[in-house]
């Protein structure tokens, strides 16, 4: 009986395992979904991050903008070895702005400044002194850009 029994565990031993391919096929499928959707993954967050960037980005440079609001409130011309126009601009809005250029266009003729230090805090005024050889009676049209690209234009008599 020992031995009808061994010879029955032998036979069952030498069966083609019939299961273990399916097995080995799910878990090689399992193993590169998984690759694959980790990758995706990946790849999508890291494209929405950027996209979220781009759009704070954005949308912080057009409220900052909207925010920006610059006065023009006195120029005056003045001489004295050569003649000079001081502009006085206020920044009334919530927000900081820079002055970057200013432009000065006459009859005779127009003058464009570059401005690397024309910070002007909320609430704060700034005033610099252009050279500008200004003619009497002749009306001056004043331009004045800011780093976020808005103009304020305004026009004066000597």
């Amino acid at each position: 009986m020992r031995l009808i029994s061994i010879m029955g565990m032998v036979r069952r031993c030498n069966r083609p395992r019939r299961g273990i391919g399916t097995i080995v096929t799910g878990a090689i499928l399992l193993s590169a979904v998984t690759a694959l959707g980790t990758g995706l993954v990946s790849w999508t967050n890291s494209n929405l991050f950027t996209h979220q960037q781009d759009l704070q980005l954005s949308y912080s440079r057009t409220t900052d903008k909207i925010n920006e609001f610059l006065i023009i409130e006195n120029v005056w011309f003045g001489e004295n070895s050569q003649k000079f126009v001081n502009i006085t601009m206020t920044n009334v809005g919530n927000i900081g702005l820079n002055v970057t250029k200013i432009e000065l266009t006459s009859s005779a003729g127009s003058i464009e400044y570059q401005f690397t230090d024309g910070a002007i805090l909320p609430k704060k005024s700034y005033s610099p002194p252009i050279s500008y050889d200004w003619g009497s009676n002749e009306v001056v049209d004043i331009t004045v850009t800011t780093s976020r690209g808005s103009i304020y234009k305004t026009q004066a008599l000597p």
